[in-house]
């Protein structure tokens, strides 16, 4: 999950205008996600860049020190953006791969064999647990200064 905050602006919005607003901001904001998704894919960016729970939870952190509630809902709405790209990414144990495996299933016009499925699924959680393994080592040494 990659956690970057531009300066919040406040002010005075008609609902109509803040509507607007944030679908814009989240369409702008989706966008650098996928970006960064297909960097990493390509290996133009270092998955390095992407904050775990520990980079998360520093996150999180400095936007509860700061004064008011407009950091807090700020991070609350990245984190929520994220995880939401992130579970309709095409990989096969979460949604967006759900969607995949039934899109492929509905082209075939048959069901995939429930032993493929398994070893799909199976392949797919090794790869999120050495993902995460990944991202939470990271973080670790991006601590420790490393």
């Amino acid at each position: 999950v990659g956690i970057h905050s531009d300066p919040m602006v406040s002010g005075r919005l008609s609902f109509p205008l803040a509507l607007s607003k944030s679908l814009e901001d989240n369409k702008r904001s989706s966008f650098l996600i996928l970006e960064l998704v297909q960097k990493m894919v390509q290996r133009k960016v270092s998955p390095r860049m992407v904050e775990g729970p520990i980079g998360i939870g520093g996150a999180v952190g400095r936007a509860v020190r700061e004064e008011g509630w407009i950091p807090l809902l700020g991070i609350t709405a990245a984190i929520s953006l994220n995880l939401g790209i992130f579970n309709l990414l095409p990989i096969p144990i979460l949604d967006g791969g759900v969607i995949l495996l039934l899109f492929i299933e509905s082209l075939m016009q048959k069901d995939i064999s429930l032993r493929i499925k398994e070893r799909i699924y199976q392949a797919a959680f090794v790869f999120l647990v050495l993902f995460a393994v990944m991202v939470i080592y990271n973080d670790i040494v991006k601590r420790l200064g490393g």
